[in-house]
């Protein structure tokens, strides 16, 4: 088993022996013996997003 760099791993999952989880990818299911697992989200951009200001 490999887990590259920057995973988190959402429990309960099981990494399934020999697998490989792509860097960066976030997995909430198990995953299969053997295969690369790569899991992200599409990026996306919200337009007139305004940060929340802190209240004193």
């Amino acid at each position: 088993m490999h887990v590259g760099s920057n995973c988190v791993l959402v429990a309960p999952v099981t990494v399934g022996a020999g697998g490989t989880v792509g860097a960066g990818s976030v997995v909430n299911k198990s995953t299969e013996a053997g295969a690369l697992t790569v899991a992200r989200a599409r990026q996306a951009s919200i337009p007139n997003w305004n940060r929340p200001k802190k209240s004193k």
